[in-house]
Order: structure tokens, then C-alpha cells, then sequence
């Protein structure tokens, strides 16, 4: 088989392949987002949940040290029931009113970290919600995952072998230049020469529409062993069996 048959028999089942693999890789990049997203609001419900958990701890220090300043002015109270002095008793007076003053601002202080907590609660609440919601998501499009690896697997597979075997016989070289134009050009590696008008011998590429040298299209007739590419966008060129005979009969 010439090289350019065997090129375009490779490149058929390439994209055949390509095509079959095209359902299973959506489905993978879709569940792949959706597992990006998931982790994402999971970090950030973690994160909101250890801010709660800090305002709470705080709300809390701050009740106990009110409790304890209000145990400390219960029992100044009690001494100044039972002094006998006015100086001794306006003494303990100020010092209840300055344990009332520092009181009240550790009431306003636990007030705002409790304000707090309950703001990040209900924040944590919609964010869990919303991490729900998105596990369900990432379910669903793992069973997508695994709907189309099982409609396809076998499938893919044997096609893949067949593609592989037909690329065995090209030289390791070709192979290589296939590859990489297959990886440039999203796996359209080859392109169909497309003709203008042949009194006037215009043909273009099939992948750039670059107007081609005669050379190359009569390479292609003349020459179907060798390897015959575009001058502008590198892609291998083909001729299909219709004009291959068309040009060879000189129609």
C-alpha cells in the first residue's frame, strides 16, 4: 500500500477514535469541574466553619469573665452591707461602679461576638447547603463517567488497537510529524487538497485554504510514496480517490 493510502488510513481511524473518546473526556472534564467546584466550597465552609467556632470560643471567654466580674460585685455589695464607715463605704462604691463599667463593656463585647456567631452560622448553614447540593452534582456526573466508559470501553479500545496496527507499518519519523500535527491542529493532522479551478491549476489546502503549489498536487499523483505537506500550515496532504482519478485520466 502506498504511504499516503497508509497515512490516510491511520488518519481515518485516528479520528474515528478521537471522536468515540469525545463523549467520555466531556463527561470526565465536566465531572472533573464539578469536583473543583465541590473541593472549593468545601475549603471554604471549613474555613467558615473554624471562624465560627473562634467567635463562639470568644462570645464564651467573654461570659465568663463577666460572671467572674459579676461575682466580684455580689460580693463587694455584701461588704458594704456591713461597713461602718462612709469612707470605707464610698471606697468599695467606686470600686463596684468601675467593676460595672468594665462589666458593661465586656456585655457590649459579647454581644457583638455573639451577633457574630449567629452571622456565621447562618452563613455556614447556606455554604453546607450549597456543598450538598454540589455533592449530588459531582454523583451525577461520575455516573455520567461511568455510563459512557461502559458504552464505550471495549469499543475504544479494539478501535485503538485497530489504529495502532495501522500505524506499525509508517516509519518512526512519519509517525512522529503525524503525531505532532495531530496535537497542533486538535487532530486534523492531514488535510484535503481542494480544487479551485483546474484549467487555470488552482487548488488550496483543505485545512488553512492556502492556494498550493501544481508541484505538490502533482507530487501527490505522481509521487504517492512520499510524504507531501503544506507550505503554510505544515499539515499533511491527501487527494481524494474522485480527483486522484480525475487528474490521472487528464479529465
Amino acid at each position: 500500500m502506498p504511504l499516503q493510502d497508509q497515512l490516510y488510513s491511520y488518519f481515518e481511524l485516528d479520528q474515528r477514535v478521537r471522536a468515540m473518546r469525545s463523549r467520555l473526556d466531556g463527561a470526565t472534564r465536566r465531572r472533573d469541574a464539578q469536583q473543583r467546584k465541590l473541593e472549593q466550597l468545601q475549603q471554604a465552609s471549613a474555613e467558615l466553619n473554624q471562624q465560627l467556632k473562634v467567635a463562639k470560643a470568644h462570645a464564651a471567654t467573654l461570659e465568663g469573665e463577666a460572671d467572674e466580674i459579676e461575682t466580684r460585685i455580689v460580693a463587694q455589695r455584701d461588704k458594704m452591707n456591713n461597713v461602718t464607715s462612709n469612707k470605707e463605704y464610698s471606697a468599695l462604691l467606686v470600686e463596684v461602679n468601675t467593676l460595672k463599667a468594665d462589666k458593661s463593656k465586656i456585655d457590649d463585647a459579647q454581644l457583638e461576638s455573639m451577633t457574630k456567631a449567629d452571622t456565621l452560622t447562618a452563613e455556614y448553614e447556606a455554604l453546607s447547603a450549597k456543598v450538598d447540593s454540589q455533592q449530588k452534582l459531582v454523583a451525577g456526573a461520575t455516573k455520567d463517567v461511568a455510563e459512557a466508559e461502559s458504552e464505550v470501553g471495549d469499543k475504544l479500545k479494539e478501535l485503538e488497537a485497530e489504529r495502532d496496527a495501522a500505524g506499525e507499518p509508517l516509519d518512526a519519523d512519519i509517525r512522529k510529524t503525524f503525531d505532532r500535527l495531530s496535537h497542533t491542529y486538535d487532530g486534523e493532522a492531514m488535510a484535503e487538497i481542494s480544487e479551485q479551478d483546474r484549467r487555470r491549476m488552482e487548488y488550496t489546502c483543505g485545512g488553512c485554504y492556502t492556494l498550493l503549489p501544481v508541484e505538490s498536487v502533482n507530487s501527490l499523483i505522481t509521487k504517492p510514496d512520499q510524504l507531501t505537506t503544506c507550505g503554510t500550515c505544515n499539515r499533511i496532504l491527501y487527494v481524494s480517490t474522485e480527483l486522484r482519478e480525475s487528474l490521472a485520466a487528464g479529465k
